[in-house]
């Protein structure tokens, strides 16, 4: 049976695109954010889109499509020009500017039940299943109703803490399996210890390795 690897600190740390809502108007919709470090949202188009409902509509064009405005990789954005009425509402956070880019989203109005809430990832996530000296395992979870497959979406292992806008090629490249909203990844190579890793998951642009832009989610963890 292969040597499991002990890690320094557990969990591993994750950051990821996290989105929420403090306050929203008959007209505004101010979204609260936080995306990868060293992301521009400006420079690198990302959007928020709103739906009527209370998750992502993945094949219904948007009530509103808007672009966000700075450059803080954390920081808040409000929609404006909007006409809300007594309804529930979604906002989705795309990392691409379109919607299959969509890797964070968050209710305006009312709440879902805690049950439902649980079945219904609202980021994309990674989670350490198994490391051991040749192979890493980890899930993924994305959205509600999401196609990671066919969306073009990958995942990439380095060793050392990356910045993921601009690296050098990852040691591995991993596709989801399908297009199930949730899966796991296998890596298969030799790990050290006393190494940091990081996996980072990406919503497009799989031929761009080293200075991609639609990072959605990094997992960053030593081996002691």
């Amino acid at each position: 049976m292969p040597e499991r690897l002990r890690l320094v600190s557990e969990p591993p740390v994750l950051e990821q695109v996290v989105i929420s809502i403090p306050h929203h108007s008959a007209d505004t919709v101010t979204v609260k954010y936080d995306t990868i470090v060293r992301n521009h949202p400006q420079d690198n188009k990302n959007k928020v889109m709103l739906w009527v409902g209370k998750e992502v509509d993945w094949t219904s064009t948007p009530e509103s499509i808007q672009l966000v405005e700075n450059n803080d990789a954390n920081g808040t954005f409000t929609m404006e020009n909007l006409r809300l009425k007594s309804k529930e509402y979604t906002v989705g956070y795309s990392v691409t500017g379109e919607v299959m880019g969509i890797c964070a989203s968050a209710l305006v109005k009312g709440t879902l039940p805690i049950e439902e809430l649980l079945l219904a990832p609202t980021s994309v996530k990674l989670t350490l299943r198994s490391l051991d000296k040749t192979k890493l395992v980890i899930d993924y979870a994305t959205l509600r109703g999401y196609n990671p497959k066919s969306a073009g979406n990958w995942m990439g292992l380095w060793r050392g803490d990356i910045d993921p806008f601009k690296t050098y090629a990852p040691v591995l490249v991993c596709l989801p399996e399908d297009d199930v909203n949730e899966g796991r990844a296998t890596f298969l190579t030799e790990f050290r210890e006393q190494s940091t890793y990081t996996v980072g998951y990406f919503m497009a642009d799989k031929e761009n390795q080293t200075t991609n832009k639609t990072a959605a989610a990094l997992f960053r963890f030593d081996t002691a």
